[in-house]
């Protein structure tokens, strides 16, 4: 991915309220440029703005690791030493070194994309009209992004009180002055779980009319239409953020929009698209190559792949899920004399996949199961799940005699589908689920203060308006 090449004095610094953002910086730049350095001219603004995807590529956040915890804290993986106690929802303290710099890494990302919408509105005219409001709407679809992975590991899910009463993380929506970061008008309290929400589909739909489309075929097809913001990118993920909300109605309205653009498809083959990133069904992905990933010792490949750290090996009754004839287990797992292992992610250069096109199928057929009236099966519904089913089986096909068995297998799809994509934990959370008992831990019952990270004791300790999760 292109490397930033402007970056901006005040990035350096944060707020008081994450103030251990100021230790952290990208690999070291080509050059450090005033703000109205970096906004100059059309081509330097062209160029901080590319900057602001570097941000996604933090190996604490949206580099890999945000993913990794997810899954890590399910039950279809087991983490070894390197990740201590992440997975270890009883001893994981707030002391934890992986939880402050995962914290740290999202609010980093949030924090560029809040310095840009600063300065592109100060330094307004000096690119074009058009490419303002493009560069405006990807800088809120890069903050709505990390908003939606941070409120989900540090926040109980939406539906724990009516409406998403509860609390949440601090929204942060301005670039702090960092002449002015120990200002105690910079201690953000949390905002409730709807307010962050809210901002999230503010910050798409605001962000969705100013955005290209992408390419029907894969002719033309490059990292501008899969590693940088969409239309398609931003629909696919406000599907999944009203299916968070269980807002169903919603979620297949969005759905809908991605089916129904005619943009993407299912490739025949599953595996081709953890290979080629700019396949039809690749909708959004944090993009690297093996010359500039900044996170070579902690990339996907190296905590998942034998050939790697090999951190993190797969659990043989996830395996078992599918037939022996599914290219889903012969393709994407692979098995060694020392267990089993995800095989989506082989080298360093692996793009982080955010949204595919199955994800937008299987959210559609989810939200047709849970609208359906009665307790009949709907149709449509279960066409879509054995669609994507089909594209890796054909000799196996889903039934469901009612809704609720509906339900079940359209969660069991998305299982086996998205598996080591991110969305492990978040599964069982926003549908009311306990998360079973697997490996060395205990079954976690839905609510559990456990479930979520805590906030690092230094930011709590920093910002007394930060209150910790309970439990911690």
């Amino acid at each position: 991915m292109l490397k930033l090449k402007y970056i901006l004095i005040g990035s350096i610094a944060f707020a008081s309220l994450f103030s251990s953002c100021q230790k952290q910086t990208f690999e070291k730049p080509y050059s450090y440029l005033e703000p109205e350095e970096a906004f100059l001219n059309a081509e330097r603004i062209a160029k901080t703005a590319t900057g602001m995807y570097d941000a996604l590529q933090n190996r604490d956040f949206l580099g890999g690791r945000a993913l990794i915890y997810a899954d890590i804290r399910a039950i279809d993986c087991s983490a070894g030493p390197y990740f201590v106690n992440v997975p270890n929802y009883e001893n994981l303290t707030s002391n934890d070194l992986m939880v402050q710099a995962g914290f740290v890494g999202g609010y980093r990302t949030i924090y560029e994309a809040n310095y840009f919408l600063k300065n592109i509105e100060k330094y307004k005219g000096r690119a074009t009209p058009e490419d303002e409001a493009k560069y405006i709407a990807e800088a809120k679809f890069i903050r709505a992004l990390s908003y939606f992975y941070i409120v989900n590991l540090w926040a109980q899910p939406y539906k724990f009180t009516n409406e998403g009463s509860h609390p949440g993380v601090a929204l942060v929506l301005k670039a702090v002055d960092p002449n002015n970061i120990f200002d105690a008008s910079n201690q953000v309290p949390r905002n409730t779980v709807k307010e962050v929400y809210d901002q999230i589909i503010k910050d798409l739909n605001e962000a969705l009319p100013a955005l290209p489309k992408v390419p029907a075929t894969a002719t033309g097809r490059n990292i501008s239409n899969v590693g940088r913001a969409t239309q398609g990118a931003v629909n696919g993920l406000l599907a999944r953020v009203y299916l968070y909300k269980q807002d169903y109605t919603k979620a297949l309205e969005y759905a809908n929009k991605v089916v129904t653009s005619n943009e993407y498809t299912l490739v025949p083959a599953i595996k081709d698209i953890f290979t080629d990133y700019t396949t039809t069904e690749n909708m959004f992905s944090v993009a690297h190559s093996g010359g500039d990933n900044p996170n070579t010792n902690h990339s996907l490949s190296q905590h998942y792949s034998p050939g790697g750290r090999a951190d993190i090996q797969v659990s043989p009754i996830f395996q078992n899920l599918m037939s022996t004839n599914d290219a889903r287990r012969k393709d994407l797992l692979t098995t060694t004399k020392d267990g089993i292992w995800n095989a989506k992610y082989n080298s360093v250069s692996n793009w982080v996949p955010i949204l595919r096109f199955s994800e937008i199928l299987l959210t559609k057929a989810e939200a047709l199961a849970n609208l359906e009236t009665g307790t009949t099966a709907n149709v449509e519904a279960l066409t879509l799940v054995n669609q994507v089913r089909h594209r890796s089986d054909p000799s196996t096909t889903v039934t469901a005699s009612n809704k609720a068995e509906l339900i079940a297998a359209v969660l069991k799809e998305r299982r086996i589908e998205l598996a080591f994509e991110g969305q492990g934990i978040y599964e069982f959370l926003r549908t009311g689920r306990n998360i079973p008992a697997h490996g060395i831990f205990n079954e976690q019952v839905w609510g559990s203060n456990k479930v979520i990270f805590p906030f690092p004791y230094s930011e709590t300790q920093q910002n007394p308006n930060l209150v910790q999760n309970p439990g911690y």
